[in-house]
């Protein structure tokens, strides 16, 4: 099998010819960056959360904001109302609501924006 000939750089305007399988010379490399890489956390995984969670979905098997709206939709997630690193209590059904991905994806979105811009460890590190 022939090899592939190499392509120059993606950093323009380096003269350097790419590494293979990379769009970049070794000098453009682009950093490995752990810390922006997203990790779930172990309490999500735990059996406990798992057996909770199976247990929530069974008794609320739709939507509860869409519920509120009138529509009849699906949950896909058992969402937290007080985040757990906020003091939420994890396993208080007073504490978690299903909701389906969009509005979930709204109510994260929500509470991102009010919590103003967020300074990540790679921006700190990076300076």
């Amino acid at each position: 099998m022939a090899n592939k000939p190499r392509k120059c750089c993606a950093a323009f305007p380096c003269p350097n010819l790419a590494e293979p399988g990379s769009a970049y010379c070794l000098a453009h490399q682009p950093a490995s960056t752990p810390a922006t890489k997203k990790t779930t956390d172990p309490f999500y995984s735990s059996a406990r959360w798992q057996r909770y969670r199976r247990w929530y979905r069974t008794n609320h098997p739709l939507c509860e904001s869409c519920m509120a709206k009138g529509k009849t939709v699906p949950m896909a997630v058992v969402d937290h109302i007080v985040p757990i690193k906020d003091g939420g209590a994890p396993y208080d059904p007073s504490n978690t609501q299903s909701l389906c991905h969009r509005c979930h994806n709204r109510k994260t979105g929500q509470e991102r924006s009010e919590k103003g811009p967020q300074v990540y460890s790679y921006a700190k590190n990076h300076r």
